[in-house]
């Protein structure tokens, strides 16, 4: 057997004085056989990417936002103060996740979202009832102050 014939596709120097046209040879990939993708890929391991589907994750104030949104509403009887407190933290919270899923919906969950959209929506309502409650018992101390004759007597109607 020949040189050529046992290293095919070695690189050999071109004599230029022949005025030999080699042709180019086909491109080929690097390696000995046909490139394919690898016969099997692995799911990645449990829980590493959250919840729902493959490759989507959880974002990471939903459940926060939702849990102190439901608590807000309860909580602007106490005076307005925690369910002005939860609101304004729930509705944070729930409008800074729903940005996140609008900059990149591929990458969060769909059920995320909406916990997190539900949660901003009752933060926005617990937030405005207890603004309402604190400015009834600011009113309620500003008029006994300015008159405990009146007040007196709205009490003494009450019993």
């Amino acid at each position: 057997m020949s040189e050529e014939q046992e290293n095919p596709q070695e690189n050999k120097p071109i004599d230029l004085s022949k005025n030999q046209n080699p042709e180019p040879a086909p491109f080929q990939p690097f390696g000995n056989g046909p490139v394919t993708p690898p016969p099997f890929q692995q799911p990645p391991p449990f829980g590493q990417f959250g919840g729902g589907g493959f490759g989507q994750q959880n974002l990471p104030n939903a459940t926060a936002a939702l849990v102190l949104g439901i608590l807000a509403i309860p909580a602007c009887c106490f005076y307005g103060i925690f369910g002005l407190i939860f609101g304004i933290i729930a509705w944070i919270l729930g409008a800074g996740d729903m940005k996140k899923y609008q900059l990149n919906p591929g990458l969060y969950t769909e059920s995320s979202y909406k916990n997190a959209k539900a949660g901003k929506i009752c933060g926005m309502i617990a937030t405005i009832l207890s603004a309402l409650v604190i400015v009834m018992f600011i009113l309620i101390i500003v008029g006994a102050i300015s008159n405990p004759q009146m007040f007196d007597n709205f009490i003494k109607g009450i019993k």
